[in-house]
C-alpha cells in the first residue's frame, strides 16, 4: 500500500469528511507537515509530535502498513471499523467513547466581555487551573504552552485567578480548521456558565473559519449539552484509546 506525500491529494481525501477529519487538517500546516506520514487507501495519519504518537484513520484499509511506523505507544483516534481491525495486530488499553461535534455555525451566544484573552505569561495559570482537575480525572488531556501562543485561549478570572478557560487545540487558518479544546471550569465555580461564556469568546475569535470541531466524552451529558446549547451538533462516535505494542 503506497504512501501519501503530497498535500493537494491528502486534502482532497480529507475534505471527504472535514469535521472528522479537522485534527488531520490542521496536521497539513507547514510547522506540523514534517512529522506527519499518511497511508491509502483508506487514509491513515500517524503524526509523532508528542510523546506519544497519534494514530487518526478515515478507514481500516491502511491500519497494517501504518502500524509499521509508529514507536508504541499509541494514542489512537479511531471510529469503531478502525479500533477492531488495530486490536487485531495491537494490544489496546484505557478506550473512552467520546463524540466528535461540529460547529454548525448558527447559534445565539452569550456576550463574553467577561472573558480575556490569554497569552504566554498566563501558561501557569493555566496549569494551576487544569490542576483543579487532577483528583477526579478531569484535567484535560492534552495542553501544550505550544496551543497558547499558536492559537486562541481565552479565561475568566476570580479573587487574582483563572476559574475557567477554554481555548484551541489546534488552529490552522490556512486549512479553514480548528478545533476547540482544554475547557475547564473550577470545581467549586461551576453551574455558574462560565465554560459556555470562555468557550463563547474562542468561537467569537475563530470568525471566518468554515470547519470547527471539538471531542467530548460521550458520557459527558453537561458538555455536550453546553456545546449543543452553542450551536455544535454530534457528528459521529469514536474512540479514545492507547495501544501499548504488538499482540503476542
Amino acid at each position: 500500500m503506497p504512501r501519501l506525500h503530497d498535500k493537494h491529494d491528502i486534502r482532497a481525501l480529507l475534505r471527504h469528511d472535514p469535521v472528522w477529519s479537522v485534527y488531520a487538517l490542521s496536521d497539513l500546516d507547514a510547522t506540523l507537515f514534517a512529522r506527519t506520514k499518511w497511508f491509502v487507501p483508506d487514509l491513515t495519519l500517524v503524526l509523532d509530535l508528542y510523546d506519544t504518537t497519534i494514530l487518526f484513520a478515515m478507514g481500516p484499509g491502511s491500519i497494517r502498513e501504518a502500524l509499521d511506523h509508529v514507536t508504541w505507544p499509541v494514542h489512537l483516534q479511531v471510529q469503531a471499523d478502525v479500533l477492531e481491525e488495530v486490536a487485531r495486530y495491537a494490544t489496546i488499553t484505557t478506550t473512552k467513547l467520546m463524540w466528535r461535534m461540529g460547529w454548525s455555525g448558527a447559534t445565539a451566544r452569550p456576550p463574553a466581555e467577561t472573558a480575556r484573552r490569554l497569552g504566554a505569561d498566563d501558561v501557569p495559570a493555566l496549569h494551576a487551573l487544569y490542576a483543579d482537575g487532577d483528583a477526579t480525572g478531569e484535567s484535560p488531556d492534552f495542553f501544550f504552552p505550544s496551543m497558547v501562543t499558536g492559537g486562541v485561549f481565552y479565561g475568566i478570572d476570580e479573587s487574582g485567578a483563572l476559574v475557567a478557560a477554554a481555548g484551541t487545540h489546534v488552529l490552522a487558518r490556512e486549512e479553514d480548521a480548528a478545533a476547540i479544546g482544554n475547557v475547564y471550569t473550577r470545581r467549586d465555580r461551576r453551574g455558574r456558565g462560565l465554560g459556555t461564556v470562555v468557550t463563547s469568546a474562542v468561537l467569537d475569535a475563530l470568525t471566518g473559519i468554515g470547519t470547527i470541531g471539538l471531542n467530548v466524552r460521550a458520557d459527558n451529558d453537561v458538555a455536550i449539552r453546553m456545546y449543543e446549547g452553542l450551536g455544535f451538533v454530534r457528528h459521529c462516535q469514536f474512540t479514545e484509546a492507547l495501544a501499548t505494542g504488538w499482540r503476542d
